[in-house]
């Protein structure tokens, strides 16, 4: 019973042996051709990464290439252009040597005419000088001159007036016109503008004719008899007095746009008169 039974289990393992080696076999088999399979596979993806990267190498070569070439050209340029620009300075340079050793050989003329130059400046200057001193005597002599004729009118102006009062008094009417008196005052002050009845109250005034013409040339000459600003006017006008004369007023400004004064002669009537010609100075435009 036992030995049966050992029998059919050693018979047993047997088949089970025979039967696992079979299997063995399938598996091993199985797995050659996964492996092979594998193989396969990988052999083909490496060779189109293989394929892949020489593609990508030559564009890359290709690119190298390109590049390459266009510096090539890019120097090729740039020396060329070099080349040009040494040549350009070696023939400046030769110029620059022709022209420096033009310029020593003719340092010799240049000094002459310098110096004749010079002499001629010279020359001009003297004559110049020599003109200057002659005209700043013939301005001497035409301000002496000048001065003179100035007296002379005075003296004429005063006999005419001495003449006229002579001739009031013996009922001949010769006075100053108002036309001769401006005709002698534009003579004698071209820079000062009689306003409103400036002038006709001067030929009201033969008597006193000379005085108030001294009294503008005061104001002419910068230097009148007692002035006052005028307080009403914002002291843009002058009030001035005629030595002897207490009846009359004179009110002067100077020019700022131009030379010269406007001046306005008026009597002395009342408070109310003078207020008036204050009113009449400020409404005035200023020259």
């Amino acid at each position: 019973m036992d030995l049966s039974l050992f029998v059919g289990v050693f018979f047993g393992g047997i088949g089970s042996f025979a039967i696992l080696k079979t299997l063995h076999k399938k598996e091993v088999a199985k797995l050659k051709r996964y492996f092979s399979n594998q193989q396969e596979t990988y052999a083909e993806e490496f060779q189109q990464k293989v394929k892949s990267h020489g593609e990508l190498i030559s564009e890359q070569q290709a690119r190298y290439i390109a590049e390459i070439e266009k510096l090539q050209q890019q120097i090729h340029q740039q020396t060329a252009e070099k080349e040009n620009v040494l040549t350009q300075l070696e023939k400046e340079k030769e110029l620059n040597h022709a022209h420096q050793k033009k310029l020593r050989e003719n340092n010799q003329d240049i000094d002459e005419i310098l110096e004749s130059l010079e002499k001629h400046q010279q020359s001009l200057i003297d004559s110049k000088d020599v003109e200057i001193q002659a005209l700043q005597a013939q301005n001497k002599i035409l301000a002496i001159n000048l001065e003179q004729l100035k007296v002379e009118l005075f003296t004429l102006k005063q006999n005419r007036i001495a003449k006229t009062a002579q001739n009031d008094e013996t009922g001949d009417s010769s006075s100053w016109t108002i036309d001769q008196i401006t005709e002698l005052l534009q003579t004698l002050f071209p820079d000062i503008t009689l306003l409103r009845d400036s002038v006709a109250v001067l030929a009201s005034q033969p008597e006193n004719l000379v005085k108030l013409i001294k009294a503008i040339k005061d104001i002419y000459d910068g230097h009148p008899y007692s002035p006052t600003k005028v307080r009403a006017t914002d002291k843009k006008w002058t009030e001035c007095r005629v030595p002897h004369i207490n009846l009359m007023r004179i009110y002067f400004q100077k020019c700022k746009k131009a030379s010269g004064y406007q001046i306005l002669i008026s009597p002395k009537k009342n408070q109310k008169s003078q207020d008036q010609d204050y009113e009449w100075l400020k409404s005035h435009q200023a020259c």
